[in-house]
């Protein structure tokens, strides 16, 4: 690891939390317990957000434990460091480890027990040999692309995040912006804006009345920002947590054109201005356009929502006035895909359904994971009809809301069900997965999937792909045959809402809805609290158009019933 600075250099937010997440590695390098490793690591993602300067904080004596995630063990760390310039704890793990082991505290998104693995069956002992034997492909051929992916996403220099970590952060800066830069307005632009599913950048337009002052202001944020380039109207910094931001001034009357120029995809703008000379001609001229409606209006559109911004279909139906109506997270009557303690989830059913009922669910569908999936606790089938005796009882006491029989049915390599069929009929519906033999090559998938569908108590195929953002790309599938053959056979799909998978993606919910098939927005919850991911989930459903009609659980329960016989 980067030796830190003395104790008299001021630290930024960046380097206070790269010892944190330093320290995180190195613990589970040495097989630590889990839940300090866990602190560690969320002490490191809440300190790369703060706008205010931990420096400054410690140095002032301020009560650190105010910030989440940090308690009175990580407070203490902290003023270690910024009044040290070292963690004690740090330099003993460093000296007493192998150096193979120590120079991993410099990567934290790295697994140290996959990369110690990986050493020991290659005989290698540090980073530089690990990147050079991806490069030849050894690793995918030795540990498989899983493996070889999870490397990848490790060392890759560049930096982006999920959009659900992005969210806070561009609101603590927005607060600064205001609070600390006196700006009179600033609002996010740009691909956050789109709600796009992972970020490399944070945009932001901003209405100051000095636009210097408030550069130099911003500069100071997180106890010091890289400033990479800056301009009279634009300016661009790193940020601790590894994206760059980007801010653009615009005065009032201009505002709506700024925003239209820096929220659409370059596809989008492209299509709207090919040249780009009508929306500098809007900018630069004496008409005010103080909002993107007059914008829109000037080219002769419909205000387009931002997240249809993309470079589809929607400049077509702006001019026609024919865009959709988007659905919204007050449109969802209930939740279908949730787990309860009968498997790897941390309430009971009871709950679980209380939380729902919090919401103002109608009903909700208990999911927990089948027999097959031992890792995550799958529910053995004498157990699934005491679940199903269990929510028979629940609903007789319960009133507000209805408990759905269901579970997360694993699709085996062959493509049965992973419970009898006469099982799979005393429930309300299923949520059918694959959780395993994501190697398989796309046209043995794809099959795998169809053979599933065929199955008469298929109802919703859970997170099509597989894919996890930022760690793994998924399994390939022939969505075109998937989509037919669920058109066919009354089968739906699912858009799972957990900020990591947003799975199906807002193209193929795009497509999945084209052929008239109606989609769940489900959250996947594994606690109560988890199902405010849906707003994660109804963000991709906008961005592929969708409206209230083409979503399943915006059915009221008897409709919904009724949608699931096939």
């Amino acid at each position: 690891m980067v030796a830190p600075p003395v104790a008299s250099s001021p630290l930024t937010n960046a380097e206070i939390a790269q010892r944190l997440a330093g320290m995180a590695q190195l613990l589970s390098a040495q097989g630590e317990n889990p839940y300090k490793i866990r602190a560690y690591r969320r002490a490191a993602e809440t300190i790369r957000g703060l706008g205010e300067s931990i420096d400054e904080q410690v140095r002032a004596d301020a009560d650190l434990t105010r910030y989440a995630g940090i308690g009175k063990g990580i407070a203490s760390a902290l003023r270690e460091i910024v009044l040290s310039g070292k963690l004690g704890q740090l330099e003993l793990l460093m000296a007493t480890v192998p150096p193979e082991v120590a120079e991993l505290g410099d990567y934290p998104r790295l697994d140290p027990k996959r990369v110690l693995q990986a050493y020991k069956k290659l005989g290698i002992h540090s980073v530089p040999e690990l990147k050079a034997r991806l490069e030849k492909g050894e690793i995918g051929k030795m540990f498989g692309a899983r493996m070889e992916q999870h490397f990848r996403n490790g060392l890759i220099e560049t930096q982006a995040m999920l959009l659900d970590d992005a969210d806070p952060l561009a609101a603590s800066i927005q607060r600064f912006l205001l609070e600390r830069c006196a700006a009179i307005r600033a609002e996010t632009t740009g691909s956050t804006r789109r709600r796009e599913e992972t970020v490399s950048e944070l945009a932001f337009v901003v209405e100051t009345l000095g636009f210097p002052k408030l550069v130099e202001s911003l500069a100071r944020y997180g106890g010091g920002l890289k400033r990479l380039g800056a301009d009279e109207t634009s300016a661009r910094f790193q940020l601790p947590a590894g994206i760059t931001l980007r801010i653009e001034a615009a005065p009032a009357s201009k505002w709506g054109v700024t925003m239209v120029a820096t929220t659409g995809s370059e596809r989008h703008l492209e299509m709207m201005d090919p040249a780009g000379a009508r929306l500098a001609r809007l900018a630069h001229g004496k008409t005010p356009y103080p909002d993107e409606s007059s914008v829109y209006h000037a080219f002769g559109l419909a205000l387009v929502p931002p997240e249809l911004r993309e470079g589809n279909d929607e400049l077509e139906l702006a001019r026609r006035d024919a865009l959709p109506k988007l659905v919204t997270l007050e449109d969802i009557r209930g939740e279908l895909h949730a787990h309860t303690t009968s498997s790897d989830g941390a309430l009971s059913i009871a709950e679980m359904a209380e939380a729902a009922r919090e919401r103002s669910y109608e009903y909700l569908g208990i999911t927990d994971h089948s027999q097959s999936l031992k890792i995550a606790g799958g529910v053995s089938e004498e157990d699934l009809w005491k679940q199903i005796r269990l929510i028979d009882r629940l609903n007789e006491k319960l009133s507000g809301i209805r408990i759905l029989k269901s579970s997360e049915v694993d699709i085996l390599a062959d493509g049965s069900l992973d419970y009898p069929d006469d099982l799979l009929a005393a429930l309300d519906y299923t949520v059918c997965s694959i959780h395993s033999r994501f190697h398989l090559g796309k046209a043995e998938q794809t099959e795998r999937v169809l053979r599933a569908m065929d199955n008469p108590h298929f109802t919703i195929l859970g997170h099509a792909t597989g894919r996890l953002l930022l760690k793994r790309t998924g399994y390939e599938l022939d969505f075109e045959r998937v989509i037919a053959h669920a058109r066919a056979a009354g089968c739906f799909f699912e858009i799972n809402a957990s900020p990591d998978r947003l799975d199906l993606s807002p193209q193929n919910a795009r497509l999945v809805a084209q052929a008239g098939i109606r989609i769940a927005v489900c959250t996947d919850a594994h606690h109560g609290r988890e199902l405010d991911y849906l707003r994660c989930g109804i963000d991709v459903a906008r961005r592929a158009g969708l409206e209230k009609q083409a979503v399943l659980n915006c059915l009221p329960l008897p409709r919904l019933l009724r949608a699931f016989r096939r």
